[in-house]
């Protein structure tokens, strides 16, 4: 669910005066909240998630825990003013013939009931309702946009004594992915049973009830509960039913415009455009408050007041001031579509952080947008180049989840600074065990008169050359290393010894032993751990 969505939002009614003579002495348009000039919604539809610059200075795994927060950050433009204005006329235009005052509402009950079962009976009750279609890209907002409208009305209104009405002032409903008008019904009576505390579901839900008997009863409920505004998203599913659902379907929602006087809001892809203009009156009646169609954001005012408010949470450690070359850049990388470039945008820092950079770059922000978001490439693609015909084939390809991505990438962080950790660790073992080796040769060669300093570089040698050597080899390696570095002007060691030396060790290879061990045995060499304990 998300951050606006679906919550039990329920208060008692007080009623306040209207200025617009239509809604007065009408208690379910009375109950509503005022109607917002653009600045006041432009206030209320706000909403930027709480941010402290001391989190910048967070360690890397906590901070990965902080990115997510975007996906929450809101920030209006003119086109979701005017969705809120229209809704708002929608909805209040939709009860004025819905007075529970009237001593028409009562018949008009009635009368509705006898519409949805095909009967003509004869009313003057005219239907204010209308509709409103709201159409465009995957990723555009549209679903997040009449959620956070949706937010600014309580969804329950209780009427006490002596209307005794439980007002449901909207219910958002998916469209089924199978176009299912059944499952929508169902859907309908789950969500009203939540809402009021009714067993609608278990009385007409079950799946042995037939479509018209569903759909009959929705209708009933609707009008009942004071519905002030029915919203249909993802519209577009109705394109796979089959059985001509799809017609069924409209048709029922013409009914509820119509006779039931509930306003309908529809939501969708471009797709959605051949299921509401399949016919002519489907696509009057969804234009009672015009069509509405959202394409990706121009680069202009709207464009760089959205960056500039998102620009400000940043979680990298070297704070990137927005320049207007970066701006281009995620325009670009978007082409304007908001979902991608508030991800674009969080993804980037994320791999500023994985890779230590800390910092937000063009080159940066590119780099990301080819690797973590190829499924949309080709829908963006499409946009560059102008071809929206194309688009409809990627109305389903949205980019990765943010917080997926997060997880997956500072899993890598962590595998690796594992790794490092081991790899330190293997160094400094390495490093302490040539020390070892180095003490230990050292020892064994100054026990032969080898001058200190000579020893030191030879026994080093050696250990350079043969690093998974023996003590053994190494000792025979040092020792042919001094040969060849003997010179009886600088040799340090005296010819006498030299002499000796070769003596014990020609005699030691013929009985097969190596010139450490010939040595050994002579005592010439000490063992090494009787001078120290390593």
């Amino acid at each position: 669910m998300s951050e606006w969505g679906e919550k039990l939002n329920a208060q008692v009614a007080e009623y306040k005066k209207q200025d617009v003579i239509d809604f007065q002495g009408n208690p379910l348009i009375e109950a509503l909240p005022p109607i917002l000039s653009p600045e006041e919604a432009f206030e209320a539809l706000s909403y930027y998630p709480e941010f402290d610059e001391k989190e910048r200075l967070l360690p890397t795994h906590i901070r990965y825990h902080a990115i997510p927060r975007l996906t929450r950050f809101f920030q209006p433009v003119m086109q979701h003013l005017d969705l809120e204005q229209r809704f708002s006329r929608l909805l209040r235009y939709g009860y004025v013939s819905r007075n529970p005052l009237s001593p028409n509402f009562t018949k008009s009950l009635s009368a509705a009931h006898h519409s949805l079962t095909g009967q003509k009976i004869k009313h003057d009750i005219r239907s204010t309702a209308s509709s409103i279609t709201l159409m465009g890209f995957s990723g555009i907002g549209k679903t997040t946009a009449i959620e956070r409208i949706l937010s600014l009305y309580p969804q329950l209104i209780i009427h006490k004594h002596p209307l005794n009405i439980t007002q449901v002032v909207w219910l958002k409903l998916n469209c089924p992915h199978d176009g299912s008008l059944k499952s929508l019904c169902m859907d309908f009576f789950l969500k009203m049973d939540r809402l009021v505390g009714t067993n609608y579901y278990e009385r007409f839900g079950s799946r042995r009830n037939s479509i018209s008997s569903m759909v009959t009863r929705m209708g009933q409920i609707a009008r009942l509960h004071c519905v002030g505004a029915l919203i249909i998203d993802e519209i577009q599913h109705l394109l796979t039913t089959r059985d001509n659902n799809s017609e069924k379907m409209m048709n029922f929602f013409v009914t509820l415009v119509n006779e039931i006087g509930v306003p309908v809001m529809m939501i969708g892809t471009m797709r959605a455009k051949s299921v509401l203009q399949q016919d002519f009156r489907q696509a009057r009646r969804g234009s009672g408050q015009g069509d509405m169609v959202w394409q990706q954001m121009k680069k202009d005012d709207d464009w760089d007041l959205l960056i500039e408010s998102m620009w400000n949470y940043q979680w990298i450690r070297y704070k990137t001031e927005l320049t207007e070359e970066l701006n281009q850049t995620l325009y670009e990388e978007s082409q304007g579509i908001v979902d991608i470039a508030v991800k674009l945008f969080a993804l980037s820092q994320g791999r500023a952080i994985e890779t230590g950079e800390e910092k937000i770059t063009p080159a940066l922000i590119r780099r990301v947008a080819k690797d973590d978001l190829k499924l949309v490439q080709p829908m963006l693609k499409a946009l560059k180049d102008g071809r929206i015909s194309e688009l409809e084939k990627y109305e389903d390809i949205m980019p990765m989840d943010i917080a997926e991505y997060l997880q997956y990438h500072q899993s890598k962080i962590d595998l690796r600074a594992t790794i490092q950790k081991k790899k330190e660790l293997q160094a400094l073992k390495r490093r302490e065990r040539e020390i070892s080796n180095l003490e230990k040769l050292m020892v064994a060669l100054m026990n032969l008169d080898i001058d200190p300093t000579l020893a030191e570089k030879v026994a080093s040698k050696a250990i350079k050359d043969l690093p998974e050597a023996s003590q053994a080899e190494l000792m025979e390696r040092a020792l042919d290393l001094i040969k060849e570095r003997m010179e009886p002007s600088k040799s340090k060691v005296n010819q006498s010894s030299k002499n000796t030396l070769r003596v014990i060790i020609d005699k030691g290879r013929k009985q097969k032993l190596s010139a450490y061990e010939s040595l050994r045995e002579a005592g010439y060499i000490k063992a090494p751990l009787d001078e120290f304990v390593i």
